[in-house]
């Protein structure tokens, strides 16, 4: 059996000494919503967006709790059934913005998708202002 050779001390810390992250429900709703872009030769951009979603993610789960990252699997999947809804040419461009909005005083974990979400909002997914207004609603009706 092999030994680690090293321990970081925030490992050998006791549990009530150790840092702790703070729970980021929005944030963590938006890397969630995020892992639904699916990269291509085409659009290479939504690979980068959905890698910084997954990281993003795995980070922010530590501050949440279990039943917590349920409920917000589960509001992420609502905002997905009702994006759907939407005329497929819109769907990448409000589900952008919803992301983009809920990253709003997210955590520095958050940076590399915040950057990936606002490039891609302005870059690839230019959201018109009714796309606009429909991220709103969306973002609106999450209730956090």
């Amino acid at each position: 059996m092999q030994t680690t050779r090293y321990l970081t001390p925030a490992l050998m810390a006791p549990p009530s000494m150790r840092a702790t992250i703070d729970g980021h429900p929005r944030a963590y709703l938006a890397a969630t919503l995020s892992t639904c872009f699916r990269g291509s030769a085409a659009d290479p951009l939504a690979g980068q967006l959905r890698e910084h979603a997954l990281a993003a993610q795995e980070h922010l789960a530590g501050g949440l709790t279990l039943d917590e990252r349920a409920h917000l699997v589960a509001v992420a999947r609502a905002t997905q059934r009702r994006a759907a809804l939407l005329p497929l040419a819109d769907r990448p461009a409000v589900l952008a913005e919803v992301v983009r909005r809920l990253l709003d005083d997210a955590p520095s974990s958050c940076v590399a998708l915040d950057v990936c979400v606002r490039e891609a909002v302005s870059r690839r997914y230019t959201p018109t202002p009714a796309q606009i207004a429909t991220a709103a609603a969306i973002v609106e009706a999450v209730t956090l």
